[in-house]
């Protein structure tokens, strides 16, 4: 029974839902856009991790951007995860080739269908951290780094 208690309490806990997704496509002679974000999304995922929060991670290749069937596929993770928060991670590289490191955290509410819950909605963003650099730093990026520390200024915002 005691053992029965001890497998259940994780999936009791709330969880955060830690998704990556970049924003630049595979292309000749372009930095691996969808390493870094994995990369980044996972050091994330640790920093929270290792801060106490129970964490499911997901990232999504940048090959293939479907932000409606991608946004369905996390909110179903979640839901089925019991995940109420959704931190999204990205590197990428804006129009202005300006590379960009990203953290914002959601709300995951739920989605009222006829009185019942339906599933979840992602809410407005409670926190956003993000770094912005000149592309040429990119080959001594350390994103592991970078992630550990915005991670941290979440989890001091978040306090709990």
């Amino acid at each position: 029974m005691l053992a029965l208690a001890a497998t259940a309490a994780p999936a009791l806990t709330p969880c955060t839902l830690v998704f990556g997704q970049g924003r630049n496509p595979p292309a000749a002679d372009a930095p691996d856009w969808d390493g870094l974000n994995t990369q980044f999304s996972n050091a994330v995922a640790d920093a929270l991790d290792a801060g106490g929060r129970r964490v499911v991670a997901m990232t999504a290749s940048s090959a293939r951007i479907d932000p409606q069937a991608t946004g369905l596929a996390l909110l179903q993770r979640a839901d089925a995860s019991g995940c109420g928060t959704l931190v999204e991670t990205s590197v990428f590289a804006d129009e202005q080739d300006v590379l960009v490191l990203r953290l914002r955290a959601y709300p995951l509410l739920p989605q009222l269908d006829g009185g019942g819950i339906a599933g979840l909605r992602i809410g407005a963003p409670l926190f956003v951290t993000q770094r912005e650099l000149v592309l040429s730093t990119l080959p001594r990026l350390g994103p592991g780094q970078l992630a550990a520390q915005m991670a941290a200024e979440y989890l001091q915002h978040d306090g709990r």
